[in-house]
């Protein structure tokens, strides 16, 4: 299921994208985002029959996509993967580091290896992936990284220790990446969203003793009484990834509906 959306804009036309972990929620709808808006995007996905759909879904919207099966925290797959891009279409222009994953698990319940596996999932492979078209971005003096952090970065959430620290820690990445990258032309920002309905958190809701009112807890949580939807999200990437952001680096756009501004919204006193 994708959310309903009309392109307004021709944005990145003739332009370049890799999206990572294209295959579903967020980043499906990013792709598809970037496509409509005259992007050729490359899908950088590990689960190939994902990273197919979704290529071809662009494809048959009349957009141009590529479906790469690939493994972000390994150097020498995502080389190969920057290289055929490079390949297919002369160059990469914008990168979002969407890929990461992260299911709830309380420290005295977890192993050594899954916190492992978190951080160098979530937050090495933005490493990994943008150090492979660091080179590109820094010989024409231009380009454009978006990384994916979230509110869990810095707003503590039980179970999500090795999650929120990976995000943290892509939070502080992409300042300095900024400011390494200013030099060159390369910007570099983050999104962190609050909670979205993906196709994966509502499985999450569906386990819960009593779904429905899991997902209106969470839900009323935001200022604005709804979850956000992966169109939210996919909007910030496309803003921070255009020349309309040119002058926008190192920061990281808060996509939340208001969970992190405050109080509850039934705490209002006027209530």
């Amino acid at each position: 299921m994708t959310d309903a959306y009309t392109p307004t804009a021709s944005r990145f036309t003739d332009k370049v994208v890799i999206v990572t972990g294209a295959g579903a929620g967020i980043g499906w709808e990013t792709a598809r985002r970037f496509a409509a808006e005259g992007g050729k995007v490359a899908v950088f996905e590990l689960d190939e029959a994902a990273g197919t759909s979704i290529a071809e879904t662009i494809i048959s919207d009349g957009g141009e996509a590529i479906a790469l099966t690939v493994d972000v925290t390994d150097e020498e797959s995502v080389a190969a993967a920057v290289a055929t891009v490079v390949d297919t279409w002369g160059t990469v222009d914008v990168l979002v580091n969407n890929a990461g994953h992260g299911d709830p698990i309380y420290v005295s319940d977890m192993k050594v290896a899954e916190w492992n596996h978190l951080l160098t999932l979530n937050l090495g492979s933005i490493f990994v992936v943008s150090k492979a078209v660091w080179p590109i971005f820094a010989e024409k003096k231009k380009g454009a990284i978006v990384n994916a952090s979230s509110i869990t970065g810095s707003m503590a959430m039980f179970g999500l220790a090795a999650y929120g620290a990976s995000k943290a820690g892509i939070a502080t990445a992409t300042r300095v990446m900024a400011i390494e990258g200013g030099k060159d032309g390369i910007r570099v920002n983050a999104i962190s969203p609050g909670y979205i309905l993906t196709p994966g958190f509502q499985e999450y809701i569906d386990i819960q003793d009593d779904p429905q009112a899991f997902h209106d807890s969470m839900a009323l949580q935001s200022t604005l009484g709804r979850f956000g939807s992966p169109g939210d999200v996919a909007e910030g990437y496309l803003y921070l990834a255009s020349d309309a952001a040119g002058w926008v680096t190192g920061t990281n756009l808060v996509v939340d509906g208001g969970i992190t501004a405050g109080q509850l919204p039934d705490a209002d006193p006027r209530n």
